[in-house]
């Protein structure tokens, strides 16, 4: 606990908190702060939900930058203006100009400019995007001289753009100009750590505390999502609590009316014994109060072949109803 409070305080004003104990994310926050006051360009990698665009404010609230940050979403860019988006465009460049504007690398002067989604930008645009970068200068559409811009760049997506240099759609050059230092942000399933601090402080935003029995709930899913996910299954989870404490059925339930496709078992599945199939177990365990006939219902197996899946999974019932019971014992003294 005292980890996860010094990460949370250390947060400056204009940061967006990143709460969590894992040395993982020690580690990616200690760099980011080293790193931050420098102009290297920095790339974040990791899967959607990992909180890339938190760690983008951080580097720029700790950069000293006076100016401002301007996040992009390249992938939400329409194909036809990106040029006018990115660098500006003079009146009467083309059809509907009819005022000057300037582009998003001109609103980041003296600030950061946050690429995320690199990877989508048309290739034609990843050329004019590395002169600009190279020479801190931009040509307005429909204009002929250059305007001088001062700008850090901050770049992220779910995927290191090694790949797509090795596949010829991302421009070498650019990435190479863009990865000054690359920051590989874990899944939330690989930072076990991590996940009881954030879900107490998702709850703590709606009012709840955490029953004692959720941790198994927590550790059992694998958190597709991440952190994005965890959040959203913790607030519905809150409105399916009554008296200010989540419950592990309750976080089980929550996370069935996220999943439109529903959790599901395949009895013949290779799968069997593996860690996802221990963490559907126990959260039909949970969902169904730790009953073999009504697991055995929901998942459309017979009671003999449930029990083998359970000591596949090395899931013993009657420790769960006793530790559900200890649970509430103590919720009640």
């Amino acid at each position: 606990m005292t980890e996860v409070l010094r990460l949370v305080s250390s947060v400056q004003p204009g940061d967006m908190e990143i709460i969590g104990r894992s040395p993982a994310l020690t580690q990616a926050l200690e760099l980011v702060d080293r790193l931050a006051p420098t102009p290297l360009p920095i790339l974040i990698v990791g899967a959607t939900g990992t909180g890339k665009e938190l760690f983008a404010r951080r580097i720029h609230a700790r950069s000293g930058r006076p100016g401002p940050l301007v996040p992009v979403n390249c992938a939400a860019l329409p194909r036809d203006m990106v040029e006018s988006l990115l660098f500006g465009h003079r009146r009467g460049a083309f059809t509907g100009a009819v005022s000057d504007a300037a582009g998003f690398l001109e609103a980041a002067g003296r600030g950061t400019l946050y690429l995320d989604e690199l990877s989508s930008l048309p290739f034609e645009a990843q050329g004019k995007l590395l002169r600009a970068l190279e020479a801190q200068e931009v040509f307005r559409l429909g204009e002929t001289h250059a305007r001088t811009v001062d700008l850090r760049v901050v770049a992220s997506g779910p995927e290191d753009l090694s790949d797509r240099v090795r596949a010829g759609t991302f421009r070498l050059d650019l990435y190479q100009r863009i990865a000054g230092v690359v920051l590989a942000l874990l899944p939330l399933r690989q930072r076990p750590e991590d996940l009881l601090p954030l879900a107490k402080h998702f709850a703590s935003l709606h009012g709840e505390s955490l029953a004692p029995g959720v941790i198994g709930v927590l550790r059992g899913y694998r958190w597709p999502g991440n952190v994005r996910e965890l959040r959203a299954v913790v607030e519905r989870a809150s409105f399916l609590t009554e008296d200010g404490m989540i419950a592990a059925d309750a976080l089980v339930r929550a996370i069935e009316l996220g999943a439109p496709s529903g959790m599901q078992l395949e009895p013949d599945s290779p799968a069997v014994g593996s860690s996802k199939h221990r963490a559907q177990l126990l959260a039909f365990c949970h969902a169904h109060g730790y009953k073999a006939s009504g697991i055995a219902l929901a998942l459309g197996l017979g009671l003999s072949t449930l029990y083998r899946h359970l000591q596949a999974a090395g899931i013993s019932l009657r420790a769960l109803r006793n530790s559900h019971v200890f649970s509430e014992n103590s919720r009640e003294d």
